[in-house]
């Protein structure tokens, strides 16, 4: 015996040797209990989705001068500020912020504030991409030359991640001021050019700053012009995909030819550059995007030319009517392009 037994333990009787434990008695839930269960759940998840409609209101509520005295402060909420304020510039009523040059202005500042690479997080990096956005779509040509600055940064990571949105908002900024009116921009188009040259310095940052001169294709083809449009030309032998891809949509918007041959690239079924880079599952949405812009860009080239020019290419796309390559949204552009070309 020990000296301080927890428990005396007992032989089995007969009875007991091989005869399973009675299961308690199994009692039905009471009212009180079934509330709690639904009830206090219940009343978490309203009071979150609550609160998050309350921070949501506010920040909708906020008037411009606020949002951007909330990015005056560089907090971690400064970006979220930034973001709204992207959005509200984009509503149809926002057309007398789009023309403030004092809103513009304070911006601006923040994009001419270089980033400490030792200190920058990701906080500080949306915060300049969204106020990239922001200039971008103002109607008033004063965020240019802090957008093209901004474009022209690619030490870093961060600094290309800021740069190739700066670039994206030039091209927004590009289409609300009118490209004819800036092909004499020499800073403007000697940056695009400068930046659709540029290389990676090291293999950690190739893929950045392969996206950043695909994006440079696009605002090329956006602002257009004798210059842009011969750079354009030599960006088709570019050995990342998406920018030989933006060139020749930009070249189609101006009726170049020389784009034929990208485009056929694009409208392939089986072109292995097409999904370059891409994880296997996502092979499928990428043909179906990019033979979405070549079909666009057919469309774009029949306006300049006729059926017999574009024999190739109208083949090509004959092919992607019939394909369920491309998913069902190519397939009927294709058909629509096809009728649109036989019957002018």
């Amino acid at each position: 015996m020990t000296d301080h037994p927890e428990k005396e333990i007992l032989p089995e009787s007969p009875e007991q040797k091989g005869a399973p434990e009675a299961l308690p008695d199994v009692q039905p839930p009471q009212a009180g209990f079934l509330v709690q269960l639904f009830l206090i759940p219940m009343v978490i998840v309203t009071a979150i989705i609550c609160v998050w409609l309350l921070f949501n209101v506010i920040s909708q509520s906020e008037s411009p001068t606020e949002l951007v005295r909330g990015l005056r402060k560089m907090d971690s909420s400064s970006w979220q500020k930034a973001y709204t304020l992207s959005n509200l510039l984009r509503t149809p009523n926002s057309k007398e912020l789009k023309t403030d040059p004092e809103l513009a202005a304070e911006l601006i500042a923040i994009l001419e504030a270089r980033l400490d690479l030792e200190t920058a997080d990701q906080n500080q990096v949306k915060l300049r991409v969204f106020v990239c956005r922001c200039l971008g779509e103002f109607e008033i040509a004063d965020g240019m030359d802090v957008l093209i600055d901004v474009s022209q940064r690619t030490e870093s990571e961060f600094e290309i991640e800021i740069g190739r949105t700066a670039v994206e908002s030039l091209a927004v900024l590009i289409q609300n001021l009118g490209a004819e009116s800036l092909r004499d921009n020499r800073k403007l188009i000697d940056a695009l050019i400068a930046t659709s040259n540029i290389q990676a310095a090291n293999s950690d940052l190739q893929l950045k700053v392969d996206q950043l001169r695909s994006t440079i294709g696009f605002a090329l083809g956006v602002l257009g012009g004798e210059e842009a449009t011969e750079r354009l030309r030599g960006m088709l032998a570019d050995s990342f995909p998406n920018a030989r891809f933006n060139a020749a949509t930009g070249l189609a918007r101006y009726g170049d030819l020389a784009c034929k041959q990208i485009l056929l690239e694009m409208l392939n079924a089986t072109s292995t550059g097409v999904v370059s880079g891409e994880l296997e599952q996502n092979h499928a949405f990428k043909r179906s995007v990019v033979a979405a812009a070549a079909l666009d860009a057919v469309a774009a080239l029949s306006r300049h030319h006729d059926a017999d020019a574009l024999a190739e290419l109208v083949a090509a796309v004959e092919k992607v009517s019939e394909s369920e390559d491309f998913g069902n949204h190519s397939k009927v552009m294709a058909k629509e392009l096809i009728l649109k070309i036989q019957n002018p």
